[in-house]
């Protein structure tokens, strides 16, 4: 069975070249290639995968849940204590 490109772009690479860099970006990068042992295509490659990590989206806090009534602590004891014997 044949995956088409498209299914089967995460086994892929693409060439990707970047002109006009920064000189002192280009020092931080080749600096932070030879602190971890790696080239400086696979340090650019290893930081933007982590800069570019998926954003979670932030939860919206739920509204707090109103009791129809206020329990006393007797209430809560025996309902905890409830089915427990």
């Amino acid at each position: 069975m044949t995956t088409s490109h498209q299914e089967n772009h995460e086994h892929t690479t693409k060439d990707f070249l970047i002109r006009n860099m920064p000189m002192d970006l280009y020092i931080r990068l080749e600096k932070a290639a030879k602190e971890h042992h790696r080239s400086r295509t696979q340090e650019a490659i290893f930081t933007l995968s982590q800069g570019l990590a998926p954003i979670v989206p932030s939860l919206k806090t739920p509204k707090p849940f109103k009791w129809e009534k206020d329990f006393t602590s007797d209430e809560i004891i025996k309902s905890i204590h409830e089915g427990r014997e």
